[in-house]
Protein backbone atom coordinates (compact mmCIF):
# COMPACT_ATOMS: atom_id res chain seq x y z
CA UNK A 1 0.00 0.00 0.00
CA UNK A 2 1.53 3.35 -1.04
CA UNK A 3 2.47 5.85 2.01
CA UNK A 4 2.31 2.75 4.88
CA UNK A 5 5.19 2.07 6.86
CA UNK A 6 6.61 -0.77 8.14
CA UNK A 7 8.65 -1.28 11.03
CA UNK A 8 10.95 -3.95 10.27
CA UNK A 9 12.80 -5.58 13.09
CA UNK A 10 15.82 -8.25 12.90
CA UNK A 11 16.00 -10.82 16.01
CA UNK A 12 18.59 -13.14 15.85
CA UNK A 13 17.33 -15.26 18.97
CA UNK A 14 14.08 -15.95 20.72
CA UNK A 15 15.14 -14.14 23.96
CA UNK A 16 15.54 -11.15 22.38
CA UNK A 17 12.30 -11.02 21.15
CA UNK A 18 10.50 -11.86 24.39
CA UNK A 19 12.84 -9.12 26.06
CA UNK A 20 11.84 -6.49 23.69
CA UNK A 21 8.34 -7.57 24.69
CA UNK A 22 8.84 -6.90 28.29
CA UNK A 23 10.73 -3.79 27.91
CA UNK A 24 8.06 -2.15 26.16
CA UNK A 25 5.47 -3.69 28.19
CA UNK A 26 6.44 -1.88 30.93
CA UNK A 27 6.85 0.97 29.05
CA UNK A 28 3.07 0.60 28.43
CA UNK A 29 2.30 -0.42 32.47
CA UNK A 30 -0.91 -1.81 33.15
CA UNK A 31 -3.47 -1.00 30.94
CA UNK A 32 -4.59 2.58 31.72
CA UNK A 33 -8.15 3.78 30.57
CA UNK A 34 -9.36 7.22 30.03
CA UNK A 35 -13.35 8.55 30.59
CA UNK A 36 -14.22 11.52 28.77
CA UNK A 37 -17.14 13.61 29.31
CA UNK A 38 -19.06 15.18 32.28
CA UNK A 39 -17.88 13.42 35.08
CA UNK A 40 -18.94 13.41 38.60
CA UNK A 41 -19.14 16.48 40.51
CA UNK A 42 -20.32 18.95 37.99
CA UNK A 43 -23.10 21.07 38.43
CA UNK A 44 -25.41 23.82 37.44
CA UNK A 45 -25.92 26.39 40.14
CA UNK A 46 -28.98 25.51 41.94
CA UNK A 47 -31.94 27.99 40.05
CA UNK A 48 -34.40 29.00 43.35
CA UNK A 49 -33.17 29.73 46.88
CA UNK A 50 -33.02 26.22 48.98
CA UNK A 51 -33.02 24.28 45.53
CA UNK A 52 -30.63 21.73 44.78
CA UNK A 53 -28.09 22.10 42.28
CA UNK A 54 -28.32 20.35 38.74
CA UNK A 55 -25.85 17.51 37.77
CA UNK A 56 -24.34 18.62 34.13
CA UNK A 57 -24.30 15.32 33.14
CA UNK A 58 -28.20 15.19 33.33
CA UNK A 59 -28.21 18.31 31.41
CA UNK A 60 -25.93 17.06 28.68
CA UNK A 61 -28.19 13.89 28.24
CA UNK A 62 -31.16 15.89 27.49
CA UNK A 63 -29.56 17.86 25.05
CA UNK A 64 -27.91 14.87 23.10
CA UNK A 65 -31.34 12.71 23.80
CA UNK A 66 -33.34 15.41 23.85
CA UNK A 67 -36.84 16.38 25.95
CA UNK A 68 -40.63 16.55 25.33
CA UNK A 69 -39.93 20.32 24.37
CA UNK A 70 -36.51 20.35 23.17
CA UNK A 71 -35.31 18.63 20.46
CA UNK A 72 -32.07 15.47 20.55
CA UNK A 73 -28.92 17.55 19.91
CA UNK A 74 -26.58 14.67 19.25
CA UNK A 75 -22.89 16.25 20.01
CA UNK A 76 -21.87 13.56 22.21
CA UNK A 77 -22.54 10.79 19.39
CA UNK A 78 -21.70 12.75 16.45
CA UNK A 79 -17.95 13.85 17.76
CA UNK A 80 -17.24 10.19 18.96
CA UNK A 81 -18.50 9.26 15.23
CA UNK A 82 -16.73 11.25 13.51
CA UNK A 83 -13.85 10.52 15.56
CA UNK A 84 -14.01 6.69 15.52
CA UNK A 85 -12.44 5.80 12.37
CA UNK A 86 -9.14 7.64 13.08
CA UNK A 87 -8.69 6.71 17.18
CA UNK A 88 -6.72 3.48 16.11
CA UNK A 89 -3.94 5.17 14.31
CA UNK A 90 -4.31 8.45 16.62
CA UNK A 91 -3.69 6.04 19.69
CA UNK A 92 -0.98 4.26 18.38
CA UNK A 93 1.03 7.93 17.02
CA UNK A 94 0.22 9.02 20.57
CA UNK A 95 1.86 6.22 22.33
CA UNK A 96 4.89 6.48 20.25
CA UNK A 97 5.90 9.87 20.97
CA UNK A 98 5.54 9.31 24.62
CA UNK A 99 7.23 6.46 25.05
CA UNK A 100 4.48 4.13 25.21
CA UNK A 101 4.02 5.75 28.81
CA UNK A 102 0.43 3.92 29.30
CA UNK A 103 -0.78 7.17 31.47
CA UNK A 104 0.49 9.40 29.23
CA UNK A 105 -0.98 8.23 26.18
CA UNK A 106 -4.42 7.74 27.58
CA UNK A 107 -4.15 11.82 28.83
CA UNK A 108 -3.37 12.90 25.61
CA UNK A 109 -5.54 11.14 23.93
CA UNK A 110 -9.03 12.80 26.80
CA UNK A 111 -7.85 15.85 26.08
CA UNK A 112 -8.14 15.77 22.49
CA UNK A 113 -11.38 13.87 22.64
CA UNK A 114 -12.04 16.61 25.27
CA UNK A 115 -11.26 19.33 22.93
CA UNK A 116 -13.05 17.86 20.56
CA UNK A 117 -16.35 17.80 22.65
CA UNK A 118 -15.93 21.23 23.63
CA UNK A 119 -15.48 22.68 20.40
CA UNK A 120 -18.33 20.06 19.14
CA UNK A 121 -20.89 22.29 21.80
CA UNK A 122 -19.16 25.62 20.60
CA UNK A 123 -19.98 25.07 16.57
CA UNK A 124 -23.85 23.74 17.27
CA UNK A 125 -25.70 25.58 14.78
CA UNK A 126 -28.65 27.96 16.32
CA UNK A 127 -31.38 26.27 16.88
CA UNK A 128 -33.25 27.34 19.71
CA UNK A 129 -37.36 28.01 19.67
CA UNK A 130 -37.67 32.10 19.33
CA UNK A 131 -39.15 32.01 23.38
CA UNK A 132 -35.80 30.79 24.19
CA UNK A 133 -34.11 33.45 21.75
CA UNK A 134 -36.49 35.72 23.60
CA UNK A 135 -35.45 34.59 26.68
CA UNK A 136 -31.56 33.77 26.71
CA UNK A 137 -30.69 36.99 24.30
CA UNK A 138 -29.08 34.80 21.61
CA UNK A 139 -29.56 31.96 19.69
CA UNK A 140 -27.50 29.07 20.74
CA UNK A 141 -28.83 25.37 21.09
CA UNK A 142 -25.90 24.06 23.13
CA UNK A 143 -24.92 27.44 25.41
CA UNK A 144 -27.23 29.41 27.49
CA UNK A 145 -24.06 30.58 30.33
CA UNK A 146 -20.85 27.83 29.23
CA UNK A 147 -21.81 25.64 32.22
CA UNK A 148 -21.66 22.49 29.91
CA UNK A 149 -19.31 23.23 27.49
CA UNK A 150 -16.84 24.52 30.48
CA UNK A 151 -17.80 20.90 32.20
CA UNK A 152 -16.43 18.65 29.87
CA UNK A 153 -13.71 16.87 31.29
CA UNK A 154 -11.11 14.15 31.11
CA UNK A 155 -10.10 11.24 33.50
CA UNK A 156 -7.34 8.61 33.33
CA UNK A 157 -7.83 5.54 35.10
CA UNK A 158 -4.67 3.21 35.96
Amino acid sequence: MAGTKVAKISISRRGDLNKALESLAKKIGTSPSVRVGFLEGRTYPASKKGGKPLPVARVAFWNEFGTQRAPARPFFRNTIANLEPTLGKRLAAVAKSVGYDGEKTMALMGLGIKDKLVRAIAEWPPDNAPSTVAKKGFNHGLIDKGVMQRSVDYEVKT
